[in-house]
């Protein structure tokens, strides 16, 4: 490794896995002095997804900051040779996190996986471990303080993709997707492909905030993307709406981007 790589530890981990989950991240220069600690809930998910969700955050926060030379450590040897190509990727849960993890590692450049022992990634596994905690009681007692962010969902869509099943599938996939007014907004837009992309991802977004993925009643246009004068809303329906109330949600915060060929984006849920 050279003295100016970054090195990015991560961690994530379930109580019951699959149960309440959280990830932790922590970020050294090449000097080992500390970058940043991201860490996030991630409503109900098995260990091995809290693990990509956290190189998720790890590689997403270096790309945005113009890293470029980057060591990944983890403690998970699955994770570590997945990303290194000598294990098969075979749950349906993890293939998509790991093609959007390829995907950043491509576009970051000089990017090294190196597996460490737990004791090696103490920082990250406490981070993680907050993350769990907050992740156990979403429900703020009556009275208490402010429980600020109980749950947070990323995703990352391929534009291209996206651009392709439109083309292909056209109105059915859009009805099928997208609500009524997603669709007007998005197809009315010089590159709708751009738009659909990002409420895909942030739909999945949602979904992994939730904790339930596309299931448990919880469907595609259940979950709407509102976009008016001003920034855009999140905008619950039917199961997903019930799922948010009994996480104890009070308010939900979305962000989209996109750049190149990926969209991008961060649903935070909110307590009381």
């Amino acid at each position: 490794m050279s003295g100016g790589a970054v090195v990015a530890y991560i961690d994530g981990g379930a109580r019951g896995n699959p149960g309440p989950a959280g990830y932790g991240v922590r970020i050294e220069a090449g000097d080992g002095s500390l970058l940043e600690e991201l860490s996030g809930a991630i409503g109900v998910a098995t260990n091995n997804v809290a693990e990509y969700r956290g190189l998720l955050a790890a590689l997403t926060y270096l790309d945005r900051h113009g890293y470029r030379d980057i060591v990944v450590r983890s403690d998970s040897e699955l994770l570590t040779r997945q990303m290194l190509g000598q294990f098969k990727v075979r749950h349906p849960r993890l293939q998509p996190l790991h093609r959007q993890a390829g995907a950043l590692v491509g576009r970051l450049g000089r990017v090294r996986f190196e597996h460490v022992p737990r004791s090696a990634n103490s920082a990250a596994d406490r981070l993680a471990n907050a993350a769990m905690d907050g992740a156990r009681s979403p429900r703020q007692p009556a009275g208490g303080a402010a429980r600020g962010v109980i749950a947070i969902g990323v995703d990352i869509e391929s534009i291209e993709r996206v651009g392709q099943l439109l083309e292909r599938y056209g109105p059915r996939f859009v009805e099928r997707i997208f609500t009524t007014g997603e669709a007007a907004y998005s197809l009315r837009r010089r590159h709708p492909a751009q738009h659909l992309a990002a409420r895909f991802a942030a739909k999945e977004a949602a979904m992994k905030a939730l904790g339930t993925g596309r299931a448990a009643g919880v469907l595609w246009r259940s979950i709407e993307v509102v976009r008016g004068a001003g920034p855009p809303q999140l905008r619950l329906h039917d199961e997903a709406a019930r799922r948010f109330e009994a996480l104890g949600g009070r308010d939900a915060l979305i962000t989209m981007s996109h750049s190149g060929d990926f969209a991008l984006a961060q649903v935070l849920l909110l307590g009381p």
